[in-house]
């Protein structure tokens, strides 16, 4: 094996590390089969994830070295007594507290503005003759006794994760900043965020040592990234950290808002869960609290501290109670951006649709420019852009608010760092979350998409942009950026849509082109590990291009080696052949080697078969843990329960799916206790769903009455929150099925593509070209064609 590193790896160095757990002496050999894992999984990748998982390994190396030559060939024995266990936690302690760890002593933190507090507005008529604190006085809420609560549980040894979600400047950072003086002056800090968050987070989190803080202020953007499987290894290593007896104790303090939550949270069936390990993490390794949009107190308390401080004097008679956002000088924020110039507003809805759209923090000024223009009418352009007009706007709207950042901050470079070549600037947090809710549903148009991705910061910022392009529908604008591979010879195919199909083919085309010619070159013989790798991706790429025969010859050949899923793809071939004893069978290997969906196909052949009992047993293993198992199984066994005419147990079922969060089943257990008559038990459901968010029964009924605007706004409302794709789902396939409704289907679905569903919408699709709804079909390719036409030169 010779990756990219330009290591030469041997089949019998694998075969020691993977089969008899002999240590890896050359770091360069260790990342040459990584390499070779991370291609086999995701393809080519951005030159900096690489890079961020090479600094993560070799950390891992690093300090597996360090730990081995600190404890000598002891460490191979099993301990033997709790005595040996203690001696080898302090001696791992000891080697993390002796090299240098990542992060600050608490003492020596005391800029709260360096950890991204928010600067409050200057008092009216300050004439700095009595200078005030730079925060105004705090006035404690319902959620700092769970911040000092898990200050105490660390000083008492306890490892913990607090998260505070709210709405932009409610004052999550500033709760946090007020917890930190709680703690000894032997703990540290850690805010990682250099280069950027994610990969600082990859980078130190194997290096951070007991008693440190980890400051995680907007963990979204840790967690929430254009490659996911970064943000889920940064949830990962996070986990353990806080799990790991001898690492701690570890107190993580994390903010983020409300939207972010629920899509880091939400419960999706798989594959289409991308964010099992950051849900496990923020619900199941820590506690949260919501931090309301108006400031709860006391009154004493609020009463005693406007009489010191005349920031929070002033602020208390802010509207709707909202004091916070007041003294982070919302108002004034707004009002700025109220008498700005018109092209200066365009530039403010740019920034907007760039960040909602996948760009970083940092936006160029060429960006801003670029984008502004094309979303600016021709006679705004021609009366409000006269030559400056950028530097004027920029200058305006970056200058400060009553002592608060403007709606734009130049960014400065940090000391060390080089100059970038144009100014960078940082869009406030407020008018972002304000922003992309107004344009949660907008789309905008296809040149400035080019310009967005003309003008990208990083390469990273314009990998976010392509995939929102292609979810969007513009399959054309992302093709060439996407995953790298050039598709553009295939835009002179008529239909978006059948684009989007052809692209699959391509990619698995190619895959097995560069597999025949791995195995021309003999590389495949020489090396078991590599030959295995490339079978398992020939098999999938031959079952995307038609050929399952094909497929299953070598799925067999990978069960007979053991492995597992090959188990779960040998299954599915003999039952799409009618052969369900020899299904069952491969199943029921897959499934006692711990495969989900080996699980999964064996409770419904299970279930088939009247036998239930073993069929709950299993769904118990694939639904638990709680935060991390596939819940849906809860609600596909209770279906079956169903079909069987058991509606006790169909309704128990359905109940453990909706207290594990899967609320879409509100309806069917709704719809069950109906139909044995159990109207009041009905309704109380009914109650509850609406409580939690559950909207599709109240849609189909404005859907029934003609109000198809209220049926749009509650399809939308469950995934806007992150809730569920059901209803949307529901109504476009109702609407779609009928030619009385088929316009209105067609209008919903361009929505639904503009606000970033094009794969939903091309679910629906298959699933109505298959049930034989083939006007229904050509309605919607031609919207594909519409939202994906290449824009005029």
């Amino acid at each position: 094996m010779e990756k990219r590193s330009g290591a030469k790896l041997s089949d019998a160095t694998v075969s020691d590390w993977v089969l008899s757990g002999a240590p890896a002496h050359e770091f360069e050999h260790l990342w040459a089969y990584v390499e070779a894992l991370n291609e086999s999984a995701y393809g080519n990748r951005p030159p900096e994830a690489a890079e961020a998982d090479r600094k993560v390994w070799r950390a891992l190396w690093s300090r597996a070295r360090e730990t081995t030559a600190s404890d000598g060939s002891a460490r191979r024995q099993a301990p033997n007594s709790r005595e040996h266990a203690a001696a080898e936690q302090s001696q791992g302690q000891t080697v993390l507290e002796t090299r240098e760890l990542p992060g600050w002593p608490v003492r020596d933190v005391r800029d709260p503005f360096a950890l991204e507090v928010q600067r409050a507005i200057e008092a009216l008529g300050d004439d700095e003759t009595s200078p005030l604190p730079v925060l105004p006085v705090y006035v404690e809420r319902e959620h700092d006794a769970l911040l000092r609560a898990s200050v105490f549980d660390a000083r008492q040894g306890r490892s913990t994760l607090v998260t505070l979600i709210g709405g932009s400047s409610t004052g999550k950072t500033r709760a946090c900043w007020e917890a930190v003086q709680l703690l000894p002056d032997d703990w540290r800090l850690w805010h990682p965020i250099e280069p950027n968050h994610t990969d600082a987070a990859l980078a130190g989190l194997q290096q951070v040592g007991p008693r440190t803080l980890l400051w995680l202020n907007e963990i979204h953007h840790y967690l929430l990234t254009c490659d996911p499987a970064l943000g889920e290894r940064v949830a990962a290593l996070l986990r353990e950290l806080l799990r790991t007896p001898g690492r701690g104790p570890i107190l993580a303090f994390a903010t983020t808002h409300l939207d972010d939550w629920a899509r880091l949270t939400a419960t999706s069936a798989a594959p289409h869960d991308t964010h099992p390990q950051a849900r496990a993490l923020l619900t199941g390794a820590g506690v949260s609290a919501r931090i309301p949009d108006q400031f709860v107190c006391e009154p004493e308390a609020l009463a005693l501290a406007a009489q010191t401080d005349p920031r929070i004097a002033e602020a208390a008679f802010a509207d709707d109670g909202q004091l916070t956002q007041y003294l982070a000088g919302v108002p004034a924020l707004l009002k700025r951006v109220e008498r700005a110039s018109p092209m200066a507003r365009y530039l403010i809805t740019a920034a907007v649709h760039l960040r909602r759209l996948g760009h970083g923090l940092a936006l160029p000024a060429g960006a801003l420019e670029a984008t502004a223009y094309t979303l600016a009418p021709d006679h705004t352009w021609n009366e409000h852009a006269p030559p400056g007009w950028l530097e004027t706007a920029l200058k305006y709207l970056s200058a400060p608010c009553r002592g608060v950042p403007g709606p734009l901050t130049l960014i400065r470079a940090r000391p060390g760092t080089p100059e970038p070549d144009q100014p960078l600037y940082r869009l406030s947090d407020y008018l972002f979350e304000l922003g992309r809710y107004e344009l949660r549903h907008k789309c905008p148009p296809t040149t400035f998409w080019k310009a967005a991705l003309a003008h990208a910061h990083t390469d990273g910022d314009r990998q976010a942009l392509a995939q929102s392009a292609y979810e969007q529908g513009r399959v054309r604008v992302s093709a060439s950026v996407s995953d790298g591979t050039d598709l553009l010879r295939l835009h002179d195919r008529a239909s978006a849509y059948v684009l989007g199909q052809e692209a699959d083919k391509a990619r698995a085309e190619n895959a097995l082109a560069k597999i025949g010619d791995e195995r021309a070159s003999g590389e495949l013989q020489r090396n078991a590990f590599m030959r295995y790798v490339y079978r398992r991706k020939e098999a999938h790429c031959l079952e995307r291009l038609g050929e399952p025969e094909r497929a299953a010859a070598v799925w067999r050949e990978l069960a007979d080696q053991g492995d597992t899923d090959a188990f779960v793809q040998v299954g599915r071939h003999r039952l799409a052949r009618g052969q369900r004893t020899e299904a069952e069978r491969w199943f029921r290997q897959g499934a006692e080697a711990g495969e989900d969906d080996a699980m999964q196909a064996l409770v419904f052949l299970l279930a088939e078969d009247g036998l239930f009992d073993e069929a709950a047993e299993w769904t118990e293993r694939i639904a638990r843990p709680a935060q991390s198992g596939d819940i849906y199984a809860y609600s596909r066994l209770a279906y079956r329960f169903e079909w069987a005419g058991n509606l006790s147990q169909a309704k128990i079922y359905f109940r453990k799916a909706i207290d594990a969060g899967l609320v879409d089943c509100y309806q069917d257990l709704i719809r069950l206790h109906l139909e044995e008559g159990d109207i009041e038990g009905a309704r109380r459901l009914y109650a509850e769903a609406i409580e939690a968010g559950e909207t599709t029964g109240p849609m189909m009924r404005a859907e029934k009455h003609g109000e198809h605007t209220e049926a749009d706004d509650l399809a939308f409302t469950a995934r806007d929150h992150g809730r569920t794709m059901q209803p949307l789902q529901l109504l476009l396939l109702h609407r779609l099925r009928q030619p009385n409704t088929l316009a209105l289907g067609t209008a919903l679905a361009r929505k639904a593509i503009d606000a970033g569903e094009a794969f939903m919408v091309k679910a629906v699709a298959g699933e109505l070209s298959q049930a034989g709804h083939h006007r229904a079909v050509e309605a919607l390719q031609r919207i594909f064609d519409e939202v994906d036409a290449v824009a005029d030169p």
